[in-house]
């Protein structure tokens, strides 16, 4: 949080600077949640908290990687209301007025980054942030959770994955303090004692045969 505080009244470097730093409360939320609901033996509501966490995270590395996501993201969200509210001729023509305002704007705030109107899908998002390996072994498990699949809801999930919340919600934490770091003038003090305890905790987890894709497939 206070990472997020100092951003107030500094400028961000570009588009994707920004858009960092709007979608870093997203990861603090979820962890805020997530922590408080763990302390209070909330543990399978905690697990919701995860699934959001991941995937902010995704989006924030992948607006810094690839400047095509920005615009991509806003089309694919653009896309999404147009199918809930634009029902007749008259508020589809005002969705496409939209649109056209959106690519105005982008063009004006961020002529550097591309307009293409094409959606963009989650494994394509952790694929520009170069994340896929977390979007495999962990948001695909946790996708689970959300969508109350029948291994979730029985609780026959908690078992593989009880001893590696902690652990992902952490690293979503460390993950997007350092691109904050990295990319915002954001104030971050060295975080290198955080990511030795992430290791430390990492070493914690008990090493069952049966790993997380596994589960998955």
């Amino acid at each position: 949080m206070d990472a997020i505080d100092s951003l107030k009244g500094k400028k961000p470097s570009n588009f994707g600077s920004s858009y960092l730093g709007r979608i870093a409360p997203t990861v603090n939320r979820a962890g805020d949640g997530y922590l408080w609901l763990r302390e209070s033996g909330r543990m399978d509501a905690s697990k919701l908290l995860i699934r959001p966490a991941l995937e902010a995270v995704f989006c924030g590395t992948a607006a810094m990687n690839n400047k095509e996501f920005v615009f991509r993201k806003a089309y694919s969200e653009w896309e999404e209301h147009k199918k809930l509210f634009a029902h007749d001729a008259a508020s589809k023509k005002k969705a496409d007025e939209y649109l056209l305002k959106l690519k105005r704007r982008f063009h004006e705030e961020a002529p550097d980054y591309p307009i293409k109107c094409k959606t963009i899908k989650v494994r394509e998002i952790a694929e520009m942030a170069g994340l896929v390996s977390a979007y495999e072994d962990y948001y695909r498990i946790y996708c689970r959770f959300t969508h109350s699949a029948l291994m979730a809801v029985s609780g026959n999930l908690n078992q593989a994955t009880d001893s590696k919340d902690t652990h992902v919600v952490v690293w979503c934490v460390l993950m997007m303090l350092n691109q904050l770091k990295q990319f915002t003038p954001a104030d971050i003090p060295d975080l290198m004692p955080f990511h030795e305890k992430l290791l430390a905790l990492n070493r914690l987890i008990p090493q069952n045969p049966t790993t997380t894709r596994h589960i998955i497939s």
